[in-house]
């Protein structure tokens, strides 16, 4: 039988492959740890699953189209199947840290010198339930309690009756000896499946999946085997009358890591206590997913220096610009491929993960949940941290050609407005960027309000501040910025009077077409759509010039210009080393501001741009 086809014909005669997504998926929420994994199932604008997978054959030649068809099918088919185990929690086995695998045997040792402490104490419990007439009938079985002639029916001695009776103490003692050599001939054997149904029920009073065919199951089950020779060990010396107390299990190691996130999650309870950014969010959950798929949910105070040391080692190996198909795997499973044709991940990058990580232990320490822990220090400190060399940790500047590069693709010399771009915003956030000085979350974020005229000078000014939901760097990043003269040519203005007269209000966003990406911010697909923009279309391949680097232009240009140290940083938001920038974003007026702007001199022509 001929395989399902899922191919059709564009009006362009280039065949195309368009599959609809199964109903557990379609339309659905994605969670914040699968939008890396699965990009290509969601729909940027709505931050969920797409209803339809679409996407072009590349070829009009039908034989062609129909290979590539089938294996677009299988490729969906594996793709959709991940995603909806994913999303329904089975994405593999739980990963159990060394010190949680301790704690269930350690339980189990606790459960069984806690059940041999009653039977101890409570005895044979023939003697609550048999009359001395049913005692008569097993004349073999040694006295539940002392016979009392004369009094018929013997019910039970006494409901307070306590301790064992010699014939019970014996019987139960060659029990202990008989079940003490079968573990240990398990033991010596490395053969855990006598204590497979212990381990079972421990799992399951704790609420952890595991299923037999884990590596890690037979790793506990080993260690629930040997709990249960300790045990059995410890019984035989009370047979003995030495004294063995029932241990009483430690608690006092903190939160877990994945508890101590979403305290971190919340902030301080207080007024005006920090809370993380949403982006900052994610990048947490990140680290944190890692973390618990090398080495489980650990309890913080299980963390040593020498695990965080690990783990900073096992996340360094991950490459980055990996495709979608190999990052939904589990790290371990990830490290077993080939990945050296990946290019490799950067140190500040995997510091920030660190960073994030030391940031959630540290709340957890502020918060008062580690002070049982005696000698407590943060594992992720700054000792845990790669050295940086200084040319990695600074973002190049855009030198004249590759801002000709820039200014003169098709975006800006032929009227292009690409939908991955935002379509205006690919054409206004890097003259934007270049003129003010402004980051590329600031700018994302404008509203048609935040574009505003000053009363005193009459000049037109960026409003960078935290309402309407907006969010800033620092404190020092609420300022006004006037928009300069260039900006004002080109057509910014006239751009925002457009929208206003096309139906938008001045609470509207004043770039409709650039969509958050679930609880990421504006910026974060539009960043990584220029990203590509700049290597593919402006031939600028240096990995060191990004967006953020029309921010380094802008401090030289403002250098160059002869403004003072602390203007430019009034203009662009950077605190300085003293107060006096901060008053020139916020308690002063726009006029000094405007005459530190219309010194800075535009570094290329640009005359050729207007719209």
């Amino acid at each position: 039988m001929a395989a399902l086809s899922y191919m059709q014909r564009r009006v362009s005669g280039t065949y195309e492959f368009r599959r609809r997504l199964p109903e557990v998926l379609a339309g659905k929420d994605v969670p914040a740890h699968m939008r890396e994994a699965f990009g290509d199932l969601i729909n940027i604008k709505t931050g969920c699953f797409k209803r339809e997978l679409v996407r072009s054959l590349q070829t009009k030649d039908i034989k062609q189209a129909k290979r590539r068809d089938h294996q677009e099918a299988l490729r969906a088919t594996h793709l959709f199947e991940d995603a909806a185990r994913e999303l329904a929690g089975q994405s593999g086995p739980p990963v159990l840290s060394e010190a949680d695998l301790q704690d269930i045997a350690d339980g189990v040792y606790a459960d069984l010198l806690g059940a041999d402490d009653a039977e101890r104490e409570d005895g044979d419990d023939r003697r609550q339930f048999q009359t001395a007439k049913d005692r008569e009938k097993w004349p073999l079985l040694s006295d539940a309690v002392p016979s009392q002639p004369g009094v018929q029916p013997l019910v039970a001695l006494s409901p307070n009756a306590k301790g064992m009776t010699k014939g019970h103490f014996h019987v139960y003692g060659h029990l202990l000896d008989m079940f003490e050599t079968d573990f240990r001939e398990a033991l010596a054997r490395r053969d855990p499946t006598v204590v497979f149904p212990e381990t079972n029920i421990a799992l399951k009073q704790r609420g952890i999946r595991m299923d037999r065919s884990s590596p890690q199951y037979r790793t506990l089950g080993l260690k629930v085997l040997e709990a249960h020779v300790r045990a059995y060990d410890a019984m035989g010396k009370r047979q003995h009358g030495k004294i063995v107390p029932t241990p009483a299990l430690n608690t006092d190691r903190g939160p877990k890591l994945s508890e101590a996130l979403e305290r971190w999650k919340a902030g301080g309870a207080v007024k005006g206590g920090k809370r993380p950014k949403a982006n900052t969010i994610i990048g947490a959950e990140q680290a944190v997913r890692y973390f618990k798929e090398l080495h489980g949910d650990m309890r913080l105070g299980e963390i040593t220096r020498e695990t965080a040391r690990r783990f900073r080692d096992e996340i360094a190996k991950v490459p980055k610009g990996l495709p979608p198909n190999l990052r939904k795997l589990p790290i371990p499973k990830l490290l077993e491929r080939d990945l050296s044709k990946y290019p490799p991940r950067t140190a500040s990058t995997v510091n920030k993960m660190l960073n994030l990580l030391g940031a959630i232990i540290s709340q957890a320490e502020r918060d008062g949940h580690l002070d049982k822990i005696k000698g407590f220090t943060n594992p992720f400190g700054r000792g845990i941290r790669f050295l940086i060399h200084d040319r990695e940790a600074t973002r190049a500047i855009f030198e004249k050609a590759d801002l000709k590069a820039i200014f003169n693709t098709p975006i800006f010399t032929h009227g292009s407005r690409p939908l991955g771009g935002g379509r205006e915003a690919a054409f206004w956030f890097p003259l934007i960027g270049l003129l003010s000085g402004m980051r590329l979350d600031e700018i994302a974020q404008l509203r048609i309000r935040d574009v505003c005229r000053d009363e005193d000078t009459g000049r037109w000014f960026f409003d960078v501040g935290r309402s309407g939901g907006r969010s800033t760097k620092t404190f020092s990043s609420i300022r006004r910025v006037p928009i300069h003269r260039e900006l004002e040519r080109i057509g910014l203005l006239r751009y925002r009077k457009s929208l206003i007269g096309h139906g938008a209000t001045i609470e509207d966003h004043l770039w409709p077409d650039v969509k958050a990406q679930g609880e990421r911010p504006r910026s974060s697909a539009w960043s990584k759509w220029f990203g590509r923009y700049l290597r593919d279309k402006c031939g600028i391949t240096d990995t060191t010039k990004v967006f953020h680097s029309f921010r380094h232009t802008f401090k030289r240009m403002t250098r160059d210009a002869g403004l003072l140290e602390e203007q430019h940083d009034a203009l662009t938001g950077h605190s300085g080393g003293g107060s006096v920038g901060r008053g020139y974003g916020k308690g002063f007026s726009l006029g000094p501001l405007v005459a530190a702007i219309d010194k800075v001199a535009v570094p290329i022509n640009l005359t050729h741009l207007a719209i």
